[in-house]
């Protein structure tokens, strides 16, 4: 509806102010600058990401409008997550759901000033919310509100309700700050993109600190349960398991942590994870030498390998499942379906191969490189070194991410005595047995295997099925790739001859 040469609306108002700003540009004006930057750049980040726009960022303080009350709570809840352990920035925030006349690039009316008083009623780090916000918001389970109680507001003529949020499961300290945890990962992969793309390099350290802290805040995409079992040769295994259905074992190959690593239930930022717990049971491990397994161990053999693959499934008690195995796991399920036919049911083979290229240009480079990597492991040039091997085409944030999640990961003699044994890995005959179901997917753009090394691997195996993903990175190819969550879904939803 228009009123006077504006558009009248009913929104989402939400006020951000940051707390003691004053106090902060008083004895560190330059940290007040950074402090104010950070506020701003983030509001702008979160906001888009919920179909927001902001309409003002003044000083330490910003407005923004949403189509609905839901929105609005979830970017509070996402900023006040994200902001939770940074060092210097709190910030109070109010949302009130009410008519708004939308003009000249400003918003106005009763609205805006209920939303602008109901913001300082809220502690350092909190969220109130009106209480039409409040009857939106109330019936979420993973919202929890307590009430302010009446309050008179300045400038408005009658008392408003007012509500205290928080996130299901969180805490509140004596200062009334609620601890958000138990939000969807995607959330926080969502931040870290876009992020990514507003604050550029100039803001890469703000948007590292994001990726790795706002999912311990918001919590695991998926529930997994941990637990290990010992092998013949005595070497603990951790294994995890998440959702229900028929049982769909993962091999993942090197450089992995089940609650930690990229692709873990916390960091699970593609959804891969999630999508295919929705329909199995889906089981995980870290190999030997990897994560939560043990890491004293130096036999890295394909025989090794497949006694940590037996460990695990004996210890579920799986008699048949499906396969699915990508990079360098590659070689071990194809080794356990050649060997144990009457277990697996189907397999999928995504971003991997059959045998290095031994004596190739490549394979001399990589012994170079993971011999350097492995012997100044703790040298942060090092991890950089394999991350650009694995992702070249990541910008400066990725790319410390992927050292992050390399150095939690393993020590440096494990990925060197991981990286030789596989140089000696050929299981060309053990593909040739192969006599089930099998999908092979592979990347043209995969920069860690040759599209060529992917082909082999499905011409060898009997009837196998070969999918080329145009432009997805060896991460991406692997599974990541939302296209290649589709064909790997579809491929597990046929019926088993």
């Amino acid at each position: 509806m228009s009123d006077s040469g504006g558009e009248r609306r009913l929104l989402a108002i939400m006020f951000t102010d940051v707390v003691g700003y004053s106090a902060l540009t008083e004895r560190d004006e330059a940290g007040a600058v950074r402090v104010r930057d950070d506020h701003r750049d983030l509001v702008r980040t979160l906001v888009a990401q919920y179909d927001g726009e902001v309409v003002d960022a003044t000083g330490d303080e910003s407005l923004s409008i949403f189509p609905s009350a839901l929105q609005a709570v979830d970017c509070a809840l996402a900023l006040q997550g994200a902001l939770r352990s940074h060092p210097t920035l709190r910030v109070r925030i109010g949302i009130h759901l009410g008519d708004v006349l939308r003009r000249d690039g400003e918003v106005i009316g009763e609205g805006v000033n209920v939303a602008a008083r109901i913001r300082p009623l809220a502690e350092p780090g909190g969220i109130c919310v009106s209480e039409p916000v409040y009857q939106m918001v109330r019936s979420r389970a993973q919202v929890r509100a307590r009430s302010l109680g009446s309050k008179a507001l300045k400038n408005v003529e009658q008392p408003l309700s007012v509500y205290a949020l928080a996130s299901e499961g969180a805490e509140a300290d004596d200062a009334g700050k609620p601890r958000r945890k138990g939000r969807r990962i995607a959330i926080a992969a969502a931040v870290v993109l876009l992020a990514a793309g507003a604050l550029w390099i100039a803001r890469a350290p703000l948007v590292v600190w994001l990726s790795l802290n706002v999912p311990r805040i918001m919590g695991a995409s998926v529930e997994q349960e941990i637990a290990f079992a010992e092998t013949p040769d005595g070497v603990r295994i951790a294994y995890a398991t998440s959702g229900s259905g028929p049982p769909l074992v993962f091999v993942l190959g090197w450089g992995t942590h089940l609650t930690e690593g990229i692709g873990s239930a916390l960091y699970d930022g593609a959804g891969f994870l999630a999508w295919h717990s929705r329909n199995h049971r889906v089981v995980r491990y870290d190999g030997r030498g990897f994560g939560l397994s043990d890491r004293d161990v130096d036999d890295f053999s394909i025989d090794a390998r497949l006694r940590d693959l037996e460990t695990v499934v004996g210890a579920l008690g799986l008699e048949r499942f499906d396969l699915y195995a990508y990079s360098a796991g590659g070689p071990t399920a194809v080794a356990y379906a050649a060997r144990h036919p009457e277990r697996v049911s189907r397999l999928v083979l995504a971003g991997t191969y059959v045998a290095s290229q031994r004596g190739s240009e490549q394979v001399r480079e990589l012994g170079d490189l993971f011999r350097f990597a492995g012997t100044r492991w703790d040298s942060s040039a090092a991890r950089a070194a394999i991350t650009e091997f694995l992702a070249p085409e990541a910008d400066d944030v990725q790319r410390r991410i992927l050292m992050h999640f390399l150095e939690i990961a393993a020590d440096g003699p494990q990925f060197l005595g991981f990286f030789r044994e596989q140089l000696a890995i050929d299981v060309s005959g053990e593909a040739a047995r192969v006599r089930v179901p099998t999908l092979v997917v592979a990347s043209d753009a995969d920069s860690a295997i040759p599209l060529a090394s992917s082909r082999r691997l499905a011409s060898l195996i009997p009837d196998a099925r070969f999918e080329i993903v145009e432009g997805a990175s060896h991460i991406g190819a692997s599974g990541q790739d939302p296209r290649v969550k589709q064909l790997v879904s579809d491929f597990l939803a046929e019926p088993v001859p």
